[in-house]
């Protein structure tokens, strides 16, 4: 598949996202509003992770969010985070303040909450690129679809 790019305003993210997924494509999708930036990673037409430039989209700030960790365990972690530059996910399990089953889960609430995020913008402009996703990408499994019927969701609601 070629490059795609777009206006979200013009643009049918959601049926790009199915377009992607019914032709196995491998690439990253980015959604770019002003200086957000939000990447979906899809790998054989199944979205893999997602990243974000916010803040509150980072990993530490969604499992303090998800009640998975306290504060003060985030708080603790991000010390460690800036004397090591280790992970935080793995910090966060090496200091018993998750196991790796709540990292999972946590990586996944995650992962969908950027993508949400990112289809409920209704201003930016889109861009998808081809190829290979970056090594430092953690693959995870989210079920597309579920993915995509949550999403239809949201934007009902909004």
């Amino acid at each position: 598949m070629e490059d795609l790019s777009g206006n979200l305003k013009d643009g049918d993210l959601l049926g790009l996202l199915e377009r992607l997924q019914a032709s196995r494509e491998t690439g990253i999708l980015t959604i770019r509003n002003g200086k957000e930036i939000r990447s979906i990673y899809i790998k054989d037409g199944k979205i893999i992770s997602a990243s974000s430039s916010l803040i509150e989209e980072r990993l530490g700030e969604m499992l303090v969010k998800a009640g998975i960790i306290t504060q003060r365990e985030y708080d603790i972690s991000v010390d460690i985070l800036k004397k090591t530059g280790k992970r935080q996910g793995a910090i966060l399990v090496d200091a018993g303040f998750l196991t790796s089953k709540d990292l999972f889960e946590g990586l996944k609430y995650q992962v969908k909450e950027i993508i949400s995020n990112a289809f409920l913008q209704d201003e930016g402009e889109y861009a998808y690129v081809p190829g290979q996703i970056p090594r430092q990408v953690i693959p995870l499994q989210v079920d597309t679809v579920e993915l995509i019927s949550e999403v239809i969701k949201r934007l009902k609601e909004k």
